[in-house]
């Protein structure tokens, strides 16, 4: 099975106010090339459900050149990028009119037996459905760390919502990218964009939780460092590279 790849012109409501994809959106679109191509297999969030089972997703880390923006037609690519025991990697990017990559992305994932809530360990048999195979050595992604301190003023409280939830019966992955970039002020937002950006997810959130969103921003570094907390908990880490 090869990289699936699909095309996408991107509408004004996939944008911001400067006209570039929101990164939930962006990775909404992402999810949606991988479902496809994990559908050949018969691995796809479909096929899980039937057995009980899920993806979830650990680490995010995308290199970014620009975000494609309205009325922009891109390519999305999804392809499998290998697993061990326990987890299971892809790799993303997307392309321009021209062929030129804009955005590359790696990740970390385990499935998730939705009944225990536990880790499973993967199934080489499941694996070769959908042409994945065995790594020798695990792939490496950024050890993002908590907060030692944050700027209070621009923390956001949140709620997990009905719509906030995705078919693993916990808070949509996509949903901790808008809350990330609601953290930021809107000034800086609409004169920088995102370079790199890692993102680990620790634990669930699930509906009717609260959360509030922490960050701290270097204006002369152009970098942010987000947490998301329910509680004493840690739900999510980031840290983003600006252009």
């Amino acid at each position: 099975m090869s990289a699936y790849k699909m095309k996408h012109t991107v509408t004004f409501s996939d944008a911001d106010e400067q006209g570039r994809i929101k990164l939930s959106t962006l990775v909404s679109y992402m999810m949606e090339t991988s479902n496809r191509q994990l559908a050949q297999g018969n691995a796809s969030v479909e096929a899980f459900i039937k057995r009980g089972i899920g993806w979830v997703v650990l680490d995010y880390h995308f290199e970014i050149e620009r975000l494609p923006k309205a009325n922009e037609t891109v390519t999305f690519s999804a392809d499998v990028a290998g697993y061990n025991r326990f987890f299971a990697y892809r790799d993303f990017n997307v392309t321009d009119e021209a062929g030129h990559e804009i955005i590359t992305v790696h990740s970390q994932w385990v499935i998730l037996d939705l009944k225990e809530r536990k880790i499973k360990e993967a199934d080489p048999k499941l694996m070769a459905s959908f042409n994945n195979y065995e790594l020798k050595k695990m792939p490496r992604f950024k050890r993002v760390r908590p907060l030692k301190d944050y700027e209070e003023k621009y923390d956001q409280k949140y709620q997990v919502r009905y719509y906030d939830l995705d078919t693993n019966h916990h808070m949509t992955n996509t949903k901790y990218f808008d809350w990330i970039v609601d953290s930021l002020p809107r000034d800086f937002l609409n004169n920088h964009q995102p370079k790199i950006l890692d993102i680990c997810f620790k634990k669930e959130i699930h509906y009717g939780q609260d959360a509030v969103s922490h960050v701290k921003l270097d204006t002369e570094k152009l970098t942010s460092k987000h947490e998301i907390v329910h509680g004493d908990d840690i739900a999510t880490l980031a840290e983003i590279t600006w252009l």
